[in-house]
């Protein structure tokens, strides 16, 4: 059972950022099941393995379309991905010092935390990337 479920309205409209989105979202909410079915010491350490990378890939992705299209706000959302980058790898080293460490209020701030993201830096990413496209032969599909 999903605790979490994708809402359209967070679509960028770029299809590779929202698909890594709706994975990102996904593993978060296989975290809270985990940890809602008491499942914990069992299924988190993979799951937060897969995490850390796909965070990590997911950024990467997202700087590099704003690197290439000199968006005026990389610094500032690459600052955002940094913090981020922190939270999961802190995460990750307390769940290896303490498997009950990683719960339901850990997982409430990631999960607030991308759905902020997404609606708030993302959408100017995308809007910036849309215009890019626009008057480029380029697109960001």
């Amino acid at each position: 059972m999903s605790l979490l479920v994708w809402n359209p309205e967070w679509d960028t409209g770029i299809a590779l950022i929202d698909q890594q989105h709706r994975s990102l979202l996904e593993q978060v909410d296989a975290l809270m099941t985990a940890i809602h079915d008491n499942d914990v010491d069992r299924r988190i350490p993979g799951l937060l393995a897969f995490l850390a990378d796909y965070v990590e890939q997911h950024f990467r992705v997202e700087e590099e379309r704003m690197e290439a299209t000199e968006y005026a706000g990389l610094a500032g959302h690459r600052a955002i991905h940094d913090d981020m980058r922190r939270q999961v790898a802190s995460l990750v080293e307390r769940f290896v010092a303490d498997s009950q460490a990683v719960n339901e209020e850990v997982l409430e701030f990631l999960t607030d935390w991308l759905i902020k993201h997404i609606n708030g830096e993302d959408r100017r990413m995308a809007r910036h990337l849309h215009q890019w496209a626009a008057t480029h032969p380029r697109t960001w599909s």
